[in-house]
């Protein structure tokens, strides 16, 4: 073939890496707003994370030919599961920023 080094790319691999990450970054943020962890940089470290398996994850993208499905539908489907950690990750900021106190319909 063209490229016979060319390894196969497992993109549902990678976006279940990416939700794992985020799920991890919500934990935190829970843990955070029970008063657990004492401080946010736990949201922030797996914030960063996540951005960086979607780097990766949009590099592959732009190197592969022929995806197993849709490439605007991974695409768009890795930027769904970025935005969620990004609102863990504003969350944080802004209840930072307002001093707001985690209570019970923060945590629900």
């Amino acid at each position: 073939g063209l490229f016979p080094n060319r390894k196969k790319v497992d993109f549902a691999q990678m976006l279940h890496g990416q939700c794992k990450k985020v799920l991890e970054g919500l934990d935190a943020l829970h843990s955070w707003a029970e008063g657990k962890e004492l401080n946010q940089s736990k949201v922030k470290e797996f914030e960063r994370e996540a951005d960086e398996l979607r780097r990766i994850l949009i590099e592959e993208l732009n190197r592969t030919f022929v995806t197993p499905f849709d490439r605007e539908d991974i695409f768009a489907l890795s930027r769904a599961i970025d935005d969620i950690m990004d609102y863990a990750d504003r969350t944080v900021d802004e209840m930072e920023i307002y001093e707001v106190k985690a209570n019970y319909y923060v945590l629900e």
